[in-house]
């Protein structure tokens, strides 16, 4: 939510100069250093938000805000150091943060302080007359600074309450932590929480014996060694010996330093015996190769087939001799006699039992093997379930590559006579205070694979970690696996006197305990495979439970919100929610949105002459994300530049995006709390700045038109990952140059927007509406704009296919009518061809690149051909006709007097220009949308190719960093947060939210209930087109059901884009619950001059399909008269 601050270089020079002239003697190099090392660190503001859910209560949303530091160095604890911190947070939204530093012998109160501007860039707090020494806790305390261009005073109240915790490695520094508010004299609230650290007093001893830390061998492996011990340094690296096999060396160490269990002897197979086998018989390294070539897209063929032929040839392959002998030596050091013994052969593939990824049950263990041709059968058998069809596809599903390597663990047999496994912690909700045990007879595998139904313990966490019996339950244990002296195991079934519980509470508790070990050595929470033999504890397993940290749905539903400054921000879907239409991919809001933001956060700077140190990259200010839909800040742009009352110019955005002025004095308020009174200077810099870009805005129209025109999209060079990746960067760039240019272009339109309608209202206090109409009409006179474009080029290129393919051309499937237009070589072709070319980069949606364009599947407009074809009234249809300057003013209604007549006949050919560049460069900006769209799709099939999605839709559910980080890691985590966003986004498409969000955003329930609305009755919204017409009402909710629409129905649908266009032509009316004077529905309808009302709310749960209702486009309402079937 703001710029990240450096103590040690983004500081005030004259309050650390004050502090050092008062030092109590010569500064040193020791001093220096001590001071460097304090301040070595970041601090940034920002806001938590998730869910906590307390036993016994309902989960409760949560949203704090908060101040996150970052030390490079170790903290002081050391040293004769007193520090106080006050966080402060301000009802407004503005932050600050005050360090008072005291060092025995050297530096007294020095002030280190900061907040951020409303942009969130860096602000400087000076003067402050907060003092460590003079601090009263238990007083209210004066407390003035400097800050925002104001001097501030105030009062601290602290609350009664203290907390005291002892850091440090011998707790011989002590923190106090004590809340309180603060009131300024303005009438400014806040709240606040204050860190007092200090040496202790008293001497405090530690209790806490720190248990050996278990660390994984993180370098590059040895390529020499086919075999290696349990017990050796190189089998603690999971490239050596695969995840199973490194966390086993693990358990080995620490079961050397802790006596409390066993880890059976054994030795693994490395990875470079794996490899070194596939490079020795050509046919398995083909088999592999075809493989992963099916398995990425690149050939066709049966994923299942291909991997049974693998498995058959890898099986079919021999071991070689010297492997076998290493093998044969390693177990006569381990064992006497190794053909009495029984061996467990175990997979242990790379990536496996890690934090992201299990795999546990995707490849073979082989249990009670004996002998040495056995064990080496096994071993191969083992290799080659890595090719197993499951395998494979957990593989695929995980973005790993399944020519990845793997290492095979062989461990002596433990014959035990009760085994299970121990989750320390619950392995449902994560609850650490609760273990959760599960225990059969026998071998764990009736446990791990569920063939019995087993003993429960659930065990309580103490705070000094020791555990007792909380809950037990009996199952029934019908079946039990053992060891079996000819044939390895065998399965019984149990007598009835057995089906008591097969381990003692005693046994449970020293399990219990030993697992906290175990987790405590490895840092996590873990899934520990466990048997008894003999009275002896031996530990099998222990992997981390990879589901604790899984995200929530309520997590990646807000995972790309915006943070909120304040509680009451003022947030609309009003234009962005037809521009940017439902929810929006994950990568289209961090490529498209995220650069459209950057954008304009950048331009409103340049026009109020901000220094760069204002600007903040971290979060969206102007274009603000909640439930992954796109909103816009009404603070942050309507409400940015104030005066003392609303302005005409405030009004006239408000009446361009909503159909009316919707602002009031509490919003009024707000802005001006946030961003003050816009001084005369800056009125006058942007008049200039405005009468600048008039001029210029054409000039750069053109050069982008010519750049764009000679631009091709190189995607021959699209076929490596690093290719795209940086062609996708490249883009960007024009991107942003185009998108600059396009809010130049809506800035200009939207001020003769407020000239024009400030010479309607003259001097109007309250806008009326009538005063809508003139505008509305005034800007419906409008021709040649692009979006209404679209419509136009369809009707005609259907009046054309009429006249030569006549009404059959809508009979005919969607493939054949699409290969008519494409093969013909008449004018019908033509005009498909053309307008391909000039349209075929739009579509529904298309500012998000997870939609298809035109140009992409020209298919999808097969169905509107043929409907329009069908229309009866398609030859009939006429082009509108652009009305002269001096016939649109005639038509008005409100009386002008001359002067304001003249100021209209100057300024409307501008407004109408400014229209037409508006649109224009949005259908620019779509273009390189576009562009984005086709490169991100080849990353999506690349990155299937190379094994690291297993699905090239799911490239659209990543961020570019996330994108960046499977390209660099292949992080499993990712592919399963892709996949559950995409699950979500249907879900998320659907929300609607009220039309001016105020606060935490909240989707609105849709109500359903008809019941509250009489058999006829009237909807009013606000007038944007005029007319009156009469028909069918067709309620549609989104473009998918637009086949519905019928010829002279009347549209009612929550919002329109481009996407909608082409049914225009069919329409009699438009109703849209969201939209203003310059919406889409709004643009074609006038062009279409089509009776159209917006801002219609409740219009999609008052009306249903079939209803005859009366349109007033005049008065702006929506009448039902009857039903169709009544």
């Amino acid at each position: 939510m703001a710029r990240g601050r450096e103590a040690n270089i983004d500081f005030n020079c004259k309050d650390l100069a004050k502090a050092f002239a008062n030092a109590s003697h010569d500064i040193g190099f020791k001093d220096m250093e001590c001071f460097y090392t304090m301040q070595n660190r970041y601090e940034q503001w920002g806001q938590l938000m998730g869910t906590i859910h307390v036993k016994g209560r309902e989960e409760e949303e949560l949203y704090l805000w908060c101040c996150r530091t970052r030390i490079a160095d170790r903290p002081l604890w050391d040293e004769d150091v007193s520090i106080a911190s006050l966080y402060i947070y301000f009802k407004d939204g503005f932050p600050l943060r005050v360090d008072s530093i005291s060092v025995k012998n050297f530096i007294s109160n020095y002030i280190y302080a900061h907040s951020t501007s409303p942009t969130g860039g860096l602000e400087d707090v000076t003067e402050c007359n907060f003092d460590f020494n003079d601090l009263q806790r238990n007083k209210k305390s004066n407390f003035s600074f400097k800050c925002w261009k104001k001097n501030c005073t105030g009062t601290i109240e602290f609350n009664k309450n203290e907390n005291y915790v002892n850091l440090g490695l011998c707790l011989e520094w002590t923190m106090v932590l004590k809340s309180f508010k603060i009131l300024l004299d303005n009438g400014d609230e806040g709240f606040g929480v204050l860190h007092l650290g200090m040496r202790s007093k008293s001497d405090v001893k530690s209790t806490f014996d720190p248990p050996p830390i278990l660390l994984i061998d993180k370098k590059k492996s040895c390529a020499s060694k086919n075999v290696v011990l349990l017990n050796e340094d190189e089998c603690k690296n999971s490239a050596v010996a695969g995840g199973k096999g490194c966390s086993l060396a693990l358990l080995s160490e620490l079961s050397e330093k802790e006596r409390l269990f066993y880890v059976p002897k054994g030795f693994v197979v490395t990875t470079t015996a794996f490899e070194s086998h596939i490079k020795c018989n050509k046919t398995v390294n083909y088999a592999i190769q075809r493989l992963a070539e099916v398995s990425g897209e690149k050939i066709k063929g049966d994923l299942k087939n291909e991997c049974v032929k693998c498995i058959e040839e890898f099986q079919s392959s021999k071991m070689s001799d010297s492997l076998k002998t290493e093998i044969r030596d390693v177990l006569l050091y381990l064992y006497e006699s190794v053909e009495h013994v029984r061996f467990s052969v175990r997979s242990s593939a790379c990536g496996e039992d890690s934090e992201d990824l299990s795999a546990a049950g995707q490849m073979l263990t082989v249990l009670g093997v004996r002998g040495i041709n056995n064990i080496t059968d096994a071993v191969i058998k083992c290799w080659s379930s890595k090719f197993g069809y499951e395998a494979v596809q957990y593989a695929r599903q995980n973005g790993q590559s399944i020519k990845s390597s793997m290492a095979v663990v062989i461990q002596e047999m433990v014959p035990s006579e009760v085994s299970g496994v121990l989750f320390t912690v619950d392995p449902v909700t994560g609850d650490p205070s609760n273990l959760c045990i599960t225990a059969n007879y026998g071998l764990g595998e009736t446990v791990v694979s569920s063939l019995a139904e087993p003993d429960t313990f659930i065990l309580q966490r103490m705070l000094d970690n020791t555990v007792a019996i909380k809950e037990k339950t009996v199952g029934a244990k019908k079946t039990e696996i053992h060891m079996h002296v000819d044939e390895g195991t065998m399965q019984k079934t149990l007598s009835q006197e057995s089906l008591g519980s097969c381990l003692t509470d005693e046994r449970a508790v020293i399990i219990g305990s030993t697992g906290i070990l175990v987790e405590d050595c490895f840092c996590a929470p873990r899934d520990i495979e466990w048997a008894l033999h003999k009275n002896k504890l031996y530990l099998l397993q222990a992997r981390p439970i990879t589901t604790l940290h899984n995200e929530t749905d309520f997590e990646l539903i807000h995972d790309q919100d915006t943070p909120q400054k304040t509680d009451f921000e003022y947030w609309t879907r009003a234009n962005t929610g037809e521009v940017f239409l439902g929810a929006t991919s994950p990568l289209g809001i961090s490529l498209v949105v995220g650069g459209m933001d950057i954008l304009s956060h950048r331009q409103h700077l340049m026009r109020e002459k901000l220094p760069n140190s204002k600007f903040c990259p971290y979060y969206f200010h102007i274009l603000p994300v909640t439930h992954r839909q796109v909103t816009l800040s009404m603070l942050d742009t309507f409400y940015r530049s104030n005066q003392k009352k609303i302005t005409n110019y405030q009004k006239a955005f408000e009446v361009a995006l909503f159909g009316r002025a919707v602002g009031n004095e509490e919003m009024h308020k707000a802005g001006v709390k946030r961003y003050g009174y816009s001084p005369r200077s800056r009125e006058i810099f942007v008049f200039l700045f405005l009468f600048f870009i008039s001029f210029k805005t054409p000039k750069m129209i053109r050069n982008c038109i010519e750049k764009l025109k000679k631009y091709r999209l190189p995607r021959e060079t699209f076929t490596n990952l690093t290719n795209t990746w940086n062609g996708l960067m490249s883009q960007i760039l024009q991107y942003d140059e185009v998108s600059g240019v396009h809010g130049l272009a809506t800035y200009l339109s939207s001020f003769y927007n407020l000239v024009v309608i400030h010479a309607l209202a003259k001097g109007k206090e309250v806008w009326d509406s009538e005063l809508y109409c003139d505008f509305a009409n005034v800007l419906s006179s409008c021709t040649g704009i692009e979006s209404a474009d679209v419509p136009e080029s369809l009707q005609e290129l259907a009046q054309t296919i009429v006249k030569y393919y006549g009404t059959t051309f809508s009979s005919l499937t969607k493939e054949m009518a699409y290969n008519v237009l494409l093969n013909d070589k008449g004018p019908a072709g033509k005009l498909f061809k053309e307008f391909m070319i000039k349209h075929g980069h739009r579509c529904i949606k298309e500012f998000d690149v997870f939609s298809k364009s035109w140009g992409m599947e020209p298919e999808s407009l097969i169905p509107i051909f043929q409907n329009l074809v069908a229309s009866a009234d398609i030859l009939n249809l006429q082009p509108k006709k652009e009305l002269s300057i001096a016939d649109e003013i005639s038509k008005l209604k409100t009386p002008l007097p001359c002067s304001r007549k003249k100021l209209l006949s100057i300024i409307l050919p501008w407004s109408r220009n400014a229209i037409r560049h508006r649109e224009q460069t949005k259908s620019l900006v779509i273009k390189t949308v576009d562009w984005f769209r086709q490169t991100c799709e080849q990353m999506g099939k690349l990155l299937v190719e190379e094994g690291m999605l297993p699905d090239k839709e799911l490239v659209y559910f990543l961020t570019l960093e996330e994108i960046k980080e499977i390209m660099e890691t292949r992080r499993p985590g990712l592919i399963s947060k892709a996949i559950r966003r995409r699950r979500l986004q249907s879900k998320l498409d659907k929300l609607q939210f009220p039309e001016i969000i105020k606060g935490t955003p909240k989707p609105i329930e849709e109500d359903d209930d008809l019941s509250l609305y009489s058999s006829s009755f009237t909807l009013t919204g606000i007038p944007v087109c005029q007319g009156k017409v009469k028909g069918i009402a067709r309620v549609v909710s989104t473009l998918s059901e637009a086949s519905s629409i019928k010829n002279g129905d009347i549209l009612i649908t929550h919002s329109t884009d481009i996407g909608w266009s082409p049914y225009f032509p069919l329409l009699s009316g438009v109703v849209t619950v969201l939209g203003g004077l310059i919406s889409h529905g709004a643009v074609v309808a006038r062009e279409y001059g089509l009776p159209c009302v917006v801002g219609a709310q409740k219009a999609m749960s008052a009306f249903k399909s079939g209803d005859i209702v009366i349109l007033d486009g005049t008065k702006g309402t929506i009448s039902k008269i009857s039903s169709e079937d009544g």
